[in-house]
């Protein structure tokens, strides 16, 4: 599935190929050791399965820019921070990479020691051609004319219902035509999703996990 000249991947991402650059949003790493720390049982495997399903993107693209829209780490440092630290400077030591960019969200609390001798750019938005990057939507307010917002944060999905009542609610990627914002979902594998209402004039696209579908959007 494409949207201005970008693919939408069955693994909640988006590939950009014009300018090599993978897009995801809301990994959450360490929410799993944040939760157990808290005493809440969650297994140690969460944290690495969202880094081996973007390890494989990356394989699978070998883009020079990875892209995060916000809330690349759930809340204080912990040992997932090192997992990703170690994760990330494999990323960096491939000739073909250049840039890991995270335009940094609500959870995005690490302490600024933390990225001590890390290769990561953050901002709280990033613009690039025609594009404004935020974590929020809510920060793309008055965009000027010509100009169109990417976001994360609402984790959003759309339900699904049949003939039979039967109900589904999938991920999706959001398009609000008043807006002009493009709302990606989660990629994080911890992380829930949230029922979006679009609106007639929006734009809708799905993923099953193994495919991304087109939805039409009712009056």
């Amino acid at each position: 599935m494409t949207a201005s000249g970008w693919e939408f991947l069955p693994d909640r991402a988006i590939w950009w190929p014009s300018e090599s650059t993978l897009i995801v949003s809301d990994l959450h790493l360490g929410k799993a050791a944040h939760f157990r720390r808290h005493g809440i049982a969650v297994p140690n495997a969460v944290n690495t399965n969202t880094l081996e399903r973007l390890s494989a993107l990356v394989s699978r693209h070998r883009p020079q820019r990875l892209l995060v829209l916000g809330d690349l780490f759930h809340s204080e440092e912990n040992s997932e921070w090192l997992e990703f630290k170690a994760w990330l400077s494999d990323l960096n030591a491939e000739p073909w990479f250049e840039e890991f960019r995270l335009v940094e969200g609500n959870h995005d609390i690490l302490h600024p020691s933390a990225f001590d001798g890390v290769r990561l750019e953050r901002s709280a938005r990033w613009v690039h051609g025609n594009w404004m990057f935020v974590h929020d939507p809510d920060d793309v307010a008055d965009l000027p004319d010509g100009r169109y917002g990417v976001s994360g944060h609402l984790h959003p999905a759309l339900s699904l219902v049949g003939k039979g009542r039967q109900s589904l609610k999938l991920p999706c990627w959001w398009y609000s035509a008043e807006r002009r914002v493009l709302v990606v979902p989660t990629f994080g594998t911890f992380t829930g999703s949230v029922s979006v209402k679009p609106q007639p004039g929006d734009s809708c696209w799905v993923t099953t996990g193994d495919t991304v579908i087109s939805v039409p959007v009712s009056a």
